[in-house]
C-alpha cells in the first residue's frame, strides 16, 4: 500500500515537472503567455517556480536559471519517490548522488547550449562575409572575453583569431561535457550510491 502512494507522488510529481518545463517554454513564444492554456498554467506553476526566481544567485547578467534549478529539485523529488515507490532504501550516499548528479544535468544543459551556440557562431561566421554591425558583433562583445580566456590556456601570450578561439571554445568544452558526464555519472554517482550511510 506505502508503495503504491509513492509511486501516485512520484507519477504526480513527474507530471508537474512536466506542466513546469512546458510554462517555461510557452515564456519563449510570443503571446503564449496570454493564451487560456498558458493562463492556466501560469496559474499552477509560477507560485513555485517563483520560489527560485527570488534566489538572485541563480541569476548571471541575461542568463537566469532558476527555471532548470526548479525543474532539476522537482525531477530529483520524483526519481526519490520513485525509488521509495520500489521498496529501495535511501541513504545518505543515495542523496549525495542525487544531488551530484542534479548540479551536473544542469551545468551539462548550459554546457551543451553553449556548445551549440558557439558552433552556431562559427558557421556564421564561416558562411557570411562580414557580421559587423548585426546582432552577432554585440555576441562577439560578450562572448569574447570566455573565448579568449579559454584559448589563452594553451597560447599564452600568443594572439589567436575569433575563428580560432571559437573552435579552441568548442572542443574545450566538448571534452569537458564528455570527460564530465564520464566521471560524474559512470563513476562518481555509483560511488556515492553505494555508500553505506
Amino acid at each position: 500500500m506505502i508503495h503504491g502512494l509513492f509511486n501516485i507522488l512520484a507519477t504526480l510529481v513527474t507530471v508537474y515537472t512536466f506542466a513546469c518545463l512546458i510554462r517555461v517554454l510557452l515564456t519563449w513564444i510570443p503571446n503564449a503567455n496570454n493564451s487560456p492554456f498558458g493562463q492556466f498554467l501560469s496559474k499552477i506553476c509560477d507560485p513555485y517556480l517563483d520560489v527560485f526566481k527570488k534566489m538572485k544567485f541563480l541569476r548571471f547578467g541575461m542568463l537566469d536559471l532558476s527555471a532548470a534549478i526548479g525543474i532539476c529539485v522537482l525531477w530529483g523529488i520524483s526519481y526519490i519517490f520513485s525509488t521509495l515507490a520500489l521498496g529501495e532504501k535511501i541513504t545518505g550516499g543515495y542523496i549525495l548522488a542525487l544531488i551530484v548528479s542534479m548540479v551536473w544535468s544542469a551545468a551539462a544543459s548550459l554546457l551543451g547550449f553553449f556548445i551549440i551556440f558557439l558552433l552556431i557562431r562559427l558557421i556564421v561566421l564561416l558562411v557570411s562575409r562580414s557580421t559587423y554591425g548585426t546582432i552577432w558583433d554585440a555576441v562577439d562583445r560578450s562572448i569574447s572575453p570566455i573565448i579568449f580566456s579559454m584559448t589563452s590556456m594553451f597560447y599564452k601570450g600568443r594572439a589567436v583569431s575569433f575563428k580560432g578561439s571559437l573552435v579552441i571554445a568548442i572542443v574545450e568544452c566538448a571534452v569537458l561535457y564528455f570527460l564530465g558526464s564520464f566521471l560524474i555519472e559512470k563513476m562518481l554517482v555509483p560511488l556515492l550510491t553505494s555508500l553505506p550511510f
